[in-house]
């Protein structure tokens, strides 16, 4: 073969190099050939569709890699054969990593970490929520029910006017107002009342000045007695002069005299308050204690729109001349 230099050749492309070209090598000994260039250089193609590479560039026999290095939360090691890359989970913020919104954490551990920091009741729970969860253990109410508490949960409707929930042996039951005799009760929805009323006539009430005519009672405790009004009367003539006093009640002015030794004076009182069943009730009025055990007041009879009053002086002392008073009150 001619002497030739490399200059002199002509070139050929590396994309049109052919099982049929061969590389010369000759080591001053000996000359042989290489395999065939198209097996001998190869082409370096990454397989995935996208990410980063790991060679940088290939070009003239040079391969340029890009290191792996560990970010935020990652190491990378060298193994003989591999590399090693390990995460460290404290270190790792799912916020910060794109595409968490899809993440499926139903098959992650969850034993020390909260991945929900509050529940959505009506979209993270299915189900009925029992008592021992904070749930009511019911999946509907009636309208206007009231709950009742205890090892379930119970319900009483209240949806009429006048109802109400009373405590019973049994528990809170709901429970009508019924007005009774002589009582009414009203309700005003809009301002929020309940009126229970009595029929005035069937009850007493502070203050009141109620006439009750004829009434029969077995036992009565009153703190006083007051009578519809008190009459009264002065006494003319002589301390035996009839008076005229009518009225459950009276006070009889007598007339101003003595009364001597061991004397009775009687006098009629006629008032229409009386019966023959009444029951007269006196008191004398002395104006001075001189004379105190001198005149006494008695009652001699009673009859229908009358009775007779006996002033008398048991003593051997004259009562003096006073201007003295009979009180007197008519039960009947």
């Amino acid at each position: 073969m001619a002497n030739v230099t490399i200059n002199s050749l002509s070139e050929t492309a590396g994309s049109a190099l052919t099982a049929s070209h061969f590389l010369v090598v000759d080591n001053g000994t000996g000359t042989t050939k290489l395999a065939a260039l198209s097996t001998a250089i190869k082409t370096i193609t990454t397989l995935g569709s996208a990410g980063a590479g790991v060679v940088k560039t290939f070009a003239l026999g040079t391969l340029s890699q890009r290191d792996i290095i560990g970010g935020s939360g990652i190491t990378v090691a060298e193994n003989t054969n591999d590399l090693t890359l390990s995460v460290t989970q404290g270190d790792i913020n799912i916020n910060n990593l794109a595409g968490a919104g899809s993440f499926d954490l139903s098959g992650a551990d969850n034993t020390s970490s909260a991945f929900l920091s509050t529940v959505n009741l009506a979209s993270n729970v299915t189900g009925t929520l029992p008592i021992a969860s904070g749930g009511t253990g019911q999946t509907s109410f009636t309208n206007n029910s009231v709950l009742l508490g205890g090892s379930s949960i119970s319900t009483a409707i209240l949806d009429a006017d006048k109802e109400i929930l009373v405590g019973t042996a049994s528990g809170p039951q709901m429970k009508t107002l019924t007005a009774g005799s002589n009582v009414s009760i009203s309700q005003n929805n809009s301002a929020h009342t309940l009126t229970i009323s009595f029929a005035k006539g069937n009850f007493l009430e502070a203050n009141d000045s109620p006439t009750l005519g004829d009434t029969t009672v077995q036992e009565i405790t009153v703190d006083k007695v007051k009578t519809s009004g008190t009459i009264a009367v002065t006494q003319t003539g002589a301390l035996n002069s009839s008076v005229t006093c009518n009225g459950s009640a009276g006070v009889i002015t007598l007339f101003t005299a003595g009364l001597g030794a061991t004397t009775v004076s009687s006098f009629a009182l006629e008032n229409s308050e009386i019966t023959a069943n009444s029951a007269i009730i006196m008191t004398l009025q002395n104006p001075t204690s001189a004379d105190e055990d001198n005149f006494h007041v008695s009652l001699q009879s009673v009859q229908s729109g009358r009775c007779v009053i006996n002033l008398a002086n048991n003593t051997s002392t004259a009562a003096t001349s006073q201007s003295r008073k009979i009180h007197f009150m008519v039960i009947n």
